[in-house]
């Protein structure tokens, strides 16, 4: 009897975290209002830097780096200037490695044209990178295999039930 209790709540747990994984997503890509959808226009590299950082903590002083790239376009006649790269969440801008930070300044000198993606609904909102969908599709897939095999579990542990 217990056996059987432990597989319906195991079963709602994995289905609870595999429904929470396809909430998140679905926020997720909300709140990016279809990134790779937005219209761009060509606009142009007006800062590109690292910014380092030096703070000091318990073991010592800690540097980081920040690759600062802002930039300006023009979308209806009216002008607009940012410095948002991308949207991942796994794409912070200040780093450790002062290598990376680098990486990311020479790939978008003073001076450069770029692609600027905005978002129609809001142009002050733009970014030089679009992400992926793929790490997206997978973390939906993901969850929606553990809504079906926590529905799965929970429904063996019902049919189990005296």
């Amino acid at each position: 009897m217990e056996g059987v209790q432990f597989l319906i709540v195991l079963g709602v747990g994995v289905a609870l975290l595999g429904l929470a994984f396809i909430i998140w997503m679905v926020v997720w890509k909300r709140r990016q209002h279809g990134t790779p959808n937005w219209p761009y226009v060509p606009g142009e590299v007006t800062a590109s830097r690292v910014v380092p950082f030096a703070r000091e903590g318990a073991y010592g002083t800690d540097h980081t780096y920040t690759a600062l790239v802002e930039y300006r376009y023009t979308v209806a006649g009216l002008p607009y200037t940012a410095n948002t790269r991308n949207f991942l969440p796994n794409a912070p801008a200040t780093t450790r490695d002062l290598l990376k930070a680098a990486g990311v300044v020479s790939r978008y000198p003073e001076g450069t044209a770029v692609r600027v993606y905005y978002n129609p609904a809001n142009p002050k909102q733009a970014t030089l990178e679009v992400p992926k969908p793929v790490a997206h599709n997978a973390v939906l897939f993901y969850g929606i295999a553990n809504l079906i095999a926590g529905a799965a579990i929970a429904a063996l542990g019902i049919v189990l039930l005296p």
